[in-house]
């Protein structure tokens, strides 16, 4: 990407005796990240020693904001044949099912263009008029298949030369009916461009909105990312993309990894220290997404006093990397005596404070400090930033 928002630093605070509950985020692509410490419970009281910590974590298993749009511009030239043609749209029919429809990874219309010689921008609804924008799993003609998936399998091959400027141009008419703050272009094809001198295509690329990516994809035996004019390569990092080669049969698999999510690693720290390796987890990491995983760690031995244990899951998808935190608290009081009643008051939000990424609580915020027992029970991290529910 050209351009991550960094989201908005806050800390999110509960009062003492509450149950601490799974704490979700967004990674800097969409895909969703979360956090959860099921034992010990907020304020636990327990023997001195060292005690144990069990809980969950996972990455691109909950809906998140359809904040992000995807534009497909297919290759219809002549070089690819009638069953390439076909291949890169099953290829991309695979895709849009398991990404653009997923809610886990936020996207929110799709729209859909072709080129050749000449170039196409495609109605992709089935209502009446033109629309080169739909939500990617609409069925507004109720026959119980995506309006776009049939605008797609409908496509007409073009035949002709191989002119990456009218696919530029239909991209970014399409493109700009999308909705979103971040708007992907998936640009395909089977080989290097051969009609004009590349002027015009480096006008349109320098004309995008910022938040416009290309992303292209070379696939056949003749692909390249390179190229004398204007090359795949060349488009693609003039927006902040890449440029991947693959082959037809694999095509899918090279477009999956453009939205693909992974839960690296966990850690765990204690009274605020560094950050310690969790090992125990079921499956082991990494894994991609979507995907959950259980987890058990043991703190070094802790004394008298709170103690906020902090638990950190560390993920990353296409945009960067990101990571979310949820903390509790335990208790360790002297010997003979008597631990404090539960409390009966339900546990009540408190306002989001804006802090600095890395920043700790205010004072009067900190676990133990023996005026009040009020810890933050999560927040995320994104690119420069971080965000808490």
């Amino acid at each position: 990407m050209r351009r991550l928002a960094a989201g908005m630093a806050a800390v999110l605070v509960l009062t003492s005796g509450a149950q601490a509950v799974a704490v979700d985020g967004t990674l800097p692509g969409g895909a969703g990240i979360a956090v959860d410490i099921e034992t010990p419970l907020l304020d636990t009281v327990i023997p001195k020693g060292a005690t144990t910590v069990v809980g969950t974590a996972s990455v691109g298993t909950g809906a998140v904001p359809p904040a992000t749009s995807v534009t497909y511009v297919l290759d219809g030239s002549g070089s690819l044949g009638d069953d390439g043609f076909a291949q890169e749209k099953a290829a991309i029919e695979q895709f849009h099912r398991r990404y653009a429809m997923d809610p886990g990874y936020g996207i929110g219309s799709v729209g859909l263009a072709t080129f050749a010689t000449d170039g196409r921008s495609l109605d992709v609804d089935a209502a009446p008029g033109t629309q080169l924008a739909v939500g990617p799993a609409a069925d507004n003609d109720g026959d119980g298949d995506a309006d776009f998936l049939e605008a797609l399998r409908d496509m007409p091959y073009l035949d002709g030369a191989t002119n990456f400027t009218a696919g530029l141009r239909h991209a970014a008419e399409v493109s700009a009916a999308t909705t979103g703050t971040r708007k992907l272009v998936l640009f395909l094809s089977d080989g290097r461009h051969n009609a004009d001198d590349g002027t015009e295509a480096a006008r349109i690329l320098a004309d995008l909105p910022e938040q416009v990516d290309i992303h292209t994809f070379g696939f056949g035996p003749d692909a390249s990312c390179q190229g004398s004019r204007v090359s795949l390569e060349q488009i693609a990092r003039a927006t902040g993309g890449a440029c991947s080669l693959s082959g037809f049969d694999d095509l899918g698999q090279a477009l999956s990894r453009l939205l693909a999510s992974e839960l690296h690693h966990l850690t765990l720290t204690v009274d605020g220290g560094p950050e310690l390796p969790i090992t125990d987890i079921t499956p082991a990491l990494p894994q991609p997404g979507p995907k959950q995983v259980r987890y058990t760690v043991r703190t070094p031995p802790l004394d008298v006093g709170d103690h906020p244990l902090c638990v950190t899951a560390h993920g990353s998808d296409y945009a960067g990397q990101g990571k979310v935190t949820e903390c509790t608290n335990v208790i360790i009081l002297e010997a003979g005596t008597t631990p404090p009643a539960p409390s009966t008051t339900p546990p009540a939000d408190v306002p989001t404070t804006p802090t600095s990424p890395g920043s700790p609580p205010p004072a009067a915020a900190l676990p133990g400090n023996g005026q009040v027992s009020v810890i933050p029970v999560g927040g995320v991290a994104t690119g420069g930033g971080t965000a808490a529910r």
